[in-house]
């Protein structure tokens, strides 16, 4: 045991001796340099730091770069927030609308205009409108029965192109079968232009619509460029937001209104010309059976005989 004791002491002494160099090393580097000669006397003078003990209740200060967990309380009203912002995008985009100025009035008048036109030609312009279903065969069987007036009262009860031209050809079937078939024509003629030109005004609004677009975009310019020539040099480019967007708004809800417009004044047209062409043949196929002479019922001719005379 005796001969333990020193290593033991001196176990303890370098290790007392090691922490101080430690201690000393730690003092040198924490220690403000004043002058490079009076460094190593100051690291040598300078007390040891002290550190405060951590209380529980003391907070530790922020570092940072770091950022604080998220709190109940704060996730709730993140989430109100992104609530209220989708509740506003209607009030957003409305108030785009009105930064569009006063050309969005005429641009919306003209959208209504095009979806009551839009609307009145898909609920008017439909077969019934102009070959309904079995006219046709119920006139010629009237026809072959030598009832005339039943064609022309069938003919008023049915608004109808195709019982318009029945009823002229049934009170003017004492005439040739030319003079029928211009009448027939006539007839069928203005009232395919009734129909198209109630699908005008969709081509109207079609290529009004982006004109005003323009004319607004013209306006939002000019209102830009006036004010980066008051602002001069100095002036902030956010100032033109407001110019800029006004005239980009009234593109576009210009090109919105007229493209579908347009569109739709197309199709009707080209309905009315498939009904056009359906009411051709069947009256052209009625014509020529009422008044198309049979090659068996014409006269013989009369032969002369040389013994004649």
């Amino acid at each position: 045991m005796r001969s333990r004791l020193p290593a033991l002491v001196l176990m303890v002494l370098s290790s007392i001796c090691f922490v101080r160099v430690s201690a000393a090393a730690t003092q040198a580097q924490a220690a403000p340099a004043a002058t490079p000669a009076a460094a190593p006397v100051a690291a040598a003078q300078a007390p040891a730091p002290t550190v405060p003990a951590a209380s529980p209740e003391t907070p530790a200060p922020a570092v940072a770069g770091q950022t604080e967990p998220a709190t109940p309380g704060g996730t709730a009203q993140a989430e109100s927030g992104a609530s209220t912002k989708e509740l506003t995008t209607g009030q957003a985009f409305l108030l785009k609308l009105r930064q569009g100025g006063t050309t969005m009035i005429f641009l919306f008048l003209a959208s209504v205009a095009g979806v009551a036109y839009a609307i009145e030609r898909f609920v008017n312009l439909r077969a019934r409108s102009f070959v309904p279903s079995g006219m046709a065969e119920q006139a010629d069987e009237l026809w072959h029965e030598g009832k005339f007036d039943e064609i022309e009262a069938m003919a008023d009860r049915s608004n109808s192109t195709l019982a318009r031209v029945l009823a002229v050809i049934a009170r003017h079937r004492h005439s040739s079968m030319a003079d029928i078939s211009i009448m027939a024509g006539d007839v069928a003629s203005r009232d395919l232009r009734r129909h198209l030109q109630k699908a005008y005004p969709l081509a109207i609004v079609a290529t009004v619509s982006p004109l005003l677009g323009l004319f607004g975009t013209v306006i939002g310019m000019i209102g830009a460029f006036d004010k980066v020539s008051a602002a001069g040099s100095l002036g902030d480019a956010s100032l033109l937001g407001g110019d800029i967007a006004k005239a980009l708004i009234t593109t576009a809800a210009g090109l919105s209104i007229a493209i579908p417009a347009l569109v739709c004044y197309h199709y009707f047209k080209n309905r009315t010309s498939q009904f056009a062409l359906q009411i051709e043949e069947e009256v052209g196929e009625l014509i020529s059976e009422w008044f198309a002479a049979p090659v068996d019922s014409q006269p013989a001719p009369v032969e002369v005989s040389a013994n004649e005379g």
